[in-house]
């Protein structure tokens, strides 16, 4: 039976070749490194979970213990992390930053939820694996559940100091479907699951019932999401060693696998000399010249179009048919357009009148985007259609 994580999956989502890169291949990331935000994390992490255990054994830590846990902690994986290097931070940001946030995080949570009445903790840092269908399992880790009454509260603390947009699904989802754990091992004890998404850094709580339509709708989009994953992975087994396709995304160039990945890897690469039919010339000089080519393509077909409508105009104006200079001459002629309007209409028509076939000209560009758009798949057209490689260049500017 196989076992994913939310991690994993999300690592396909995002980029299936990175997936490729750490779970299939399993290249050797470059070695862990801490950081003040994750020392940060950690840090709140564990003095809320010292926090909410004492709670468990009905005796409640003052807010200065706990920020002295919280201190105990984060002075203990600064010296652990500054072994050696220093610790890398971000933009204008100090140490004393982060151990200010942190301290702040801490006491604002004490404050805002003192005297913590009428909490029934059932687990803190909660390592988690259950059945996501009958072949796979799922795995994760529950920062808090408390039981309230009848429900059961999945609870999830963030120190982003960026809030995510309400349209970034990814929290909920992961929350959403740990449900599935406290499904399938309390069933008996609640009547409703809840989960809770702290957002320290704001003062904010996201709050929503882990319905089971909603718990359906997630669970179908991760069973799908691996079923996709396991294709790819025989088919890479099979000797298919493009299947997991790179996505370039917001978050490629923190990616520990830039220099390998085919979308980026030619930036280590030196200038090689090709082109021989066009004189000695480098790659790097073909790009620039085949976009700037592009560009003037682009160009040339718009100025085209401009000056044959000028040119139209003037023609109809002193009522001309042909147009002359030192070289050239353009002759005009008049034609008729014709647009469909009832397409079902005029195929019964045509089928009537036995041309059906002459007029249903199949457009390979249109089928190709049919099996993209994947409204339909190759297998079902078999042998009427036959695959070929090709290549297609786009110009951009390089950032």
């Amino acid at each position: 039976m196989s076992i994913y994580s939310f991690s994993q999956t999300q690592t396909f989502l995002q980029c299936p070749r990175k997936y490729q890169y750490k779970y299939v291949d399993k290249i050797q990331e470059k070695e862990f490194e801490s950081s003040p935000d994750l020392i940060l994390g950690h840090s709140v992490h564990a003095a809320l979970e010292r926090l909410y255990n004492q709670i468990n054994v009905f005796k409640i830590p003052s807010k200065d213990e706990l920020l002295l846990k919280f201190k105990e902690q984060r002075d203990s994986e600064i010296a652990e992390a500054t072994k050696e290097k220093e610790l890398q931070l971000k933009w204008e940001q100090t140490l004393e930053d982060y151990i200010r946030r942190g301290i702040h995080y801490v006491a604002n949570y004490y404050d805002k939820y003192s005297p913590f009445e009428n909490i029934s903790v059932v687990a803190t840092e909660a390592s988690i694996i259950f059945e996501l269908n009958d072949q796979t399992k799922f795995r994760g880790f529950i920062d808090r559940l408390d039981k309230e009454g009848e429900n059961f509260v999945i609870n999830d603390y963030k120190t982003n100091k960026n809030l995510p947009p309400e349209s970034k699904e990814e929290y909920k989802e992961q929350l959403t479907l740990y449900g599935l754990w406290v499904q399938q091992n309390y069933a008996k004890y609640y009547k409703n699951i809840k989960a809770r998404l702290h957002y320290l850094h704001f003062d904010l709580m996201d709050e929503w019932e882990i319905t089971p339509e909603l718990l359906a709708t997630v669970t179908k989009k991760y069973t799908d999401t691996i079923g996709e994953i396991e294709v790819k992975k025989f088919e890479y087994n099979m000797g298919n060693k493009k299947c997991f396709e790179p996505k370039e995304n917001n978050y490629c160039r923190y990616c520990e696998y830039y220099s390998l990945c085919p979308l980026f890897a030619h930036l280590k690469f030196d200038d090689e000399v090709v082109g021989w039919e066009l004189g000695e010339k480098t790659v790097k000089g073909l790009v620039d010249e085949y976009v700037e080519l592009s560009k003037q393509e682009s160009q040339a077909k718009n100025d085209k179009e401009l000056i044959k409508i000028l040119l139209v105009e003037y023609l109809e104006k002193n009522n001309l048919l042909k147009l002359f200079w030192n070289v050239y001459k353009i002759s005009a002629s008049q034609g008729e357009n014709i647009s469909i309007t009832d397409k079902e209409a005029v195929k019964n028509i045509l089928q009537e009148l036995g041309v059906l076939d002459e007029a249903m000209e199949i457009d390979r560009f249109k089928l190709q985007k049919l099996v993209k758009d994947h409204k339909l798949s190759l297998e079902q057209l078999g042998d009427t259609v036959q695959k070929n490689s090709s290549r297609t260049l786009r110009g951009g500017n390089n950032k």
